[in-house]
C-alpha cells in the first residue's frame, strides 16, 4: 500500500513538472515572439509619417510651395511633435515669401538657425540672383544641390545663370540633371526653348513633344513650323495649345498655374501670369498663322476672340509678340514682308519702337 502511495505520488510530482516545463516554454515562446515583433516594427519605417515627409520634399524640390505647404501643415497638425514637418512648413511658407520686402531678412534668421539647410542655401541664391549678382548666386545654388542632390530647381536656376552668360553647354548639363531630378514640364520645356535658340529644331520639337498637357511647347513648336513655313502644322499646334488652355481641368494642375516667361527685345523678362493673358497670346498667335496664309478674315476673328487684358498687360502681350514676330521674320525673310504688314495691322510693337 505504502509502495502504490508513493508511486502514485511521484507519478503526479512528475506531471506538475512536466506541466510547468511546458507553462515556462509556452511564456518564454510568448515573450520572445512578442519582442521580436517590437524589435521588427522598431526596424521598421513610419510609413504614413515618411511618405507625408516625402511628398513635402518633392514639392519643395520643385518649388511647389504652396502644395508643400499643405502636405507639411497636414502632417504638423496630426503630429505636433513632428519636427521635420514643422521645419518643411516654415520652409515652404518662405520660399512662398520670395517677393516679400522683408524676405533677406527672414532668411538670415533661418540661414543662422540652420545654414547647412539645402533649401535655405537656395533661397539664398535666388535672393542674390534676383538682385543681379550671379557670381554670389551660384556657389549658394552649388551647395544647395550638394547637400540635396534631388533639388531639381537649383539645377533649373543655375541653367538660367549660365544661360545668361552665354554657356549653353553648362546651360543644357544643368536642364538634363533638373530632368532627372523631376520631369516636369517647366524644364523640358526650358530645354526645348534652348534647343530652339541653337536651331536645333528637331531636337527642339521632340522635347516639346513631351509635353502633351502643357499648351506653351505647343505654342513654342508652332513657331519652329513659323520658321520653317510650314503654316498648317503651325495651325494645328497653336489649335491645340487652345484646347488645353480652355480645359479647366487642366490648367488647374499645378504646372499650368506657373507664369510663362519670355526674352523681350530689350533683354528683359516679361512673364504672363493669369490665365486671361496666357490665352490671349495663343489666339494671337493663331491669328499671325492665318494671315500668313493670307486669310484675313480668320486672323481677324482670333482676334476678336482674344480675352480682354488690361492696359498694362495688353503692353506686355505685344511686346512678347513683337519679339516673336521680329525673330520669325529675322529667320525667314520670305516672311518678312507679312510680318511687317501684320505688326502694322495690329499696332505689335514695343515700347522701344513706339
Amino acid at each position: 500500500m505504502s509502495f502504490l502511495y508513493k508511486t502514485g505520488r511521484w507519478l503526479v510530482n512528475e506531471n506538475i513538472r512536466r506541466m510547468s516545463y511546458m507553462v515556462i516554454f509556452i511564456i518564454v515562446a510568448v515573450v520572445g515572439g512578442r519582442l521580436t515583433h517590437l524589435y521588427d516594427v522598431s526596424k521598421k519605417p513610419k510609413v504614413v509619417v515618411e511618405q507625408s515627409i516625402v511628398e513635402g520634399d518633392n514639392a519643395l524640390n520643385i518649388a511647389h510651395y504652396a502644395e508643400a505647404a499643405r502636405i507639411f501643415a497636414a502632417e504638423f497638425k496630426g503630429n505636433s511633435k513632428n519636427n521635420e514637418a514643422e521645419w518643411g512648413l516654415k520652409i515652404a511658407q518662405l520660399g512662398q515669401s520670395l517677393l516679400i520686402p522683408t524676405f533677406k531678412t527672414d532668411l538670415d534668421v533661418f540661414y543662422q538657425e540652420d545654414p547647412n539647410d539645402a533649401y535655405v542655401n537656395f533661397f539664398m541664391g535666388e535672393y542674390y540672383a534676383a538682385n543681379q549678382q550671379p557670381d554670389s548666386a551660384i556657389p549658394y545654388y552649388d551647395r544647395a544641390i550638394a547637400l540635396n542632390p534631388k533639388l531639381a530647381e537649383a539645377h533649373f536656376k543655375l541653367a538660367d545663370l549660365y544661360e545668361q552668360q552665354g554657356l549653353l553647354e553648362a546651360t543644357a548639363v544643368e536642364l538634363l540633371k533638373a530632368i532627372d531630378s523631376a520631369s516636369i514640364p517647366k524644364y523640358r520645356n526650358k530645354l526645348g526653348t534652348l534647343y530652339f535658340k541653337q536651331k536645333r529644331y528637331e531636337a527642339a520639337i521632340k522635347e516639346y513633344g513631351k509635353n502633351q498637357g502643357y499648351p506653351l511647347s505647343a505654342l513654342e513648336s508652332a513657331m519652329i513650323y513659323w520658321r520653317l513655313d510650314y503654316l498648317s502644322q503651325a495651325l494645328s499646334y497653336q489649335k491645340q495649345a487652345l484646347a488645353l488652355l480652355e480645359n479647366e481641368g487642366l490648367m488647374n494642375k499645378p504646372e499650368n498655374q506657373e507664369s510663362w516667361y519670355f526674352d523681350v527685345q530689350s533683354k528683359k523678362v516679361i512673364s504672363f501670369n493669369a490665365l486671361n493673358q496666357k490665352i490671349a497670346y495663343a489666339y494671337y498667335g493663331l491669328s499671325v498663322s492665318f494671315y500668313l496664309q493670307g486669310d484675313t478674315v480668320r486672323a481677324e476673328n482670333a482676334v476678336q476672340k482674344a480675352p480682354e487684358l488690361s492696359a498694362a498687360q495688353q503692353l506686355d502681350l505685344k511686346r512678347v509678340l513683337s519679339t516673336d514676330l521680329e525673330a520669325l521674320a529675322h529667320a525667314n525673310s520670305g516672311l518678312s514682308d507679312q510680318v511687317d504688314a501684320y505688326k502694322l495691322r495690329y499696332q505689335i510693337v514695343n515700347r522701344e519702337e513706339d
